[in-house]
């Protein structure tokens, strides 16, 4: 591997806790707007036996100045690419909300490879197919105001409150959260679409974006047989203050993710 590939490599994947004796990898992928950072303490609460790694995209905290992706497949190639030059043995993809798609997308392309994943676990997300419940969600988010923007993401708990009060921190944040948006909102994918991995869908009880009725739809983006649901309480970022019950699930389905794992 060459100096340039380990620098690229480095600006996509981020890791807080290195753990080079670590039988597992889980790989997490933000939501709209999310950066890498929001998975500092995540990567504090996981045992010892799971490292955490986290995609870091362009046009926020150390890639603040680098073009922001407009297009979810775009993405999604740039990451399959990273992910391969570093060599992981399948790892666990969790993609939380828009990172869910992401995760979805770079799987497919993984699909081949030394690198695919084991299992994807899917949070807070609609089903990759199920665009009406996109399309809703963001409906005129194009047009938004940058208060308003910043008000859709406060509602779902996603930020701070005192992050208001940050004029400028609010400026450099914006063009990546309105990029993200624009690109979810243009994202198509057919319903028999699928990757060979299993996929689990986590999900909240006071999620307004996704009900939990529609988290099965998941399981037809999948080959390996129907989503494992489960729900959680909370709103759309309920795994923010590291609850047990979703530590101890994650903790189990990343150590079980390679058993059992047929690929077509």
């Amino acid at each position: 591997m060459t100096h340039d590939t380990d620098r690229a490599t480095d600006r996509w994947i981020r890791g807080f806790h290195p753990k080079p004796a670590a039988e597992h990898t889980l790989v997490c992928f933000p939501h709209a707007g999310g950066a890498a950072s929001y998975y500092h303490a995540l990567s504090a609460a996981l045992d010892p036996d799971v490292e955490l790694l986290v995609i870091q995209y362009p046009g926020r905290e150390n890639r603040l100045f680098d073009e922001p992706a407009r297009s979810v497949e775009a993405l999604a190639d740039a990451v399959a690419r990273a992910l391969t030059a570093r060599e992981l043995d399948r790892p666990v993809f969790f993609g939380h909300s828009m990172g869910a798609i992401v995760a979805f997308e770079t799987a497919r392309r993984l699909a081949r490879t030394a690198s695919r994943p084991a299992a994807l676990v899917a949070s807070a997300c609609a089903a990759p197919s199920h665009h009406e419940a996109r399309a809703e969600r963001l409906d005129g988010a194009g047009e938004e105001t940058d208060t308003e923007v910043l008000a859709r993401i406060m509602g779902l708990g996603g930020t701070d409150l005192d992050v208001a009060e940050h004029e400028e921190l609010i400026r450099l944040c914006l063009p990546a959260l309105r990029a993200d948006f624009g690109a979810l909102e243009r994202y198509r994918v057919a319903p028999d679409v699928t990757v060979p991995c299993p996929i689990t869908v986590f999900a909240a009880d006071g999620d307004p974006n996704v009900p939990a009725a529609d988290a099965g739809l998941w399981g037809r983006h999948s080959a390996a047989g129907p989503a494992d649901v489960h729900l959680f309480e909370g709103d759309h970022f309920y795994f923010r203050a590291r609850p047990k019950p979703f530590l101890d699930l994650l903790h189990r389905t990343v150590r079980s993710a390679r058993k059992g794992v047929a690929f077509a």
